[in-house]
C-alpha cells in the first residue's frame, strides 16, 4: 500500500486491511516514510521492494520508484489510483 497519508494513519490502515499482521510488522523495511524510500540509492530501492508492505507520506515519485524498483527485480507491477498523483506510475 502506497498513501499520501503520514505513517501512523498508514499503519492503522494497514492493520485494519491486514495488509499488517501486527505492530511488530510495522518496522522498516516492511513500513517505510516515502522521504525515507526516496532518499535510498537504487540498489538500496531494488533490495527492499521485495519487503516493502507500506509506505506512507508517499509523493508521486516514490510510487514511481517503486514500481522501478520491483519491475527490475521481474515483478508484474499493477497500479490503481484515483488521482493525477498517480498518473507518473501509469
Amino acid at each position: 500500500m502506497v498513501i499520501g497519508d503520514n505513517l501512523q494513519t498508514a499503519k492503522a490502515i494497514a492493520l485494519e486491511c491486514g495488509i499488517l499482521k501486527s505492530g511488530a510488522d510495522a518496522t522498516e523495511p516492511n513500513l517505510i516514510e516515502g522521504k525515507r524510500f526516496r532518499e535510498l540509492s537504487e540498489e538500496e530501492r531494488r533490495e527492499v521492494a521485495d519487503k516493502i508492505s507500506v509506505i506512507g507520506r508517499s509523493s508521486p515519485n516514490d510510487k514511481l520508484l517503486l514500481v522501478q524498483a520491483l519491475r527490475s527485480n521481474n515483478h508484474i507491477v499493477a497500479v490503481t489510483g484515483d488521482g493525477t498523483n498517480d498518473a507518473p506510475t501509469q
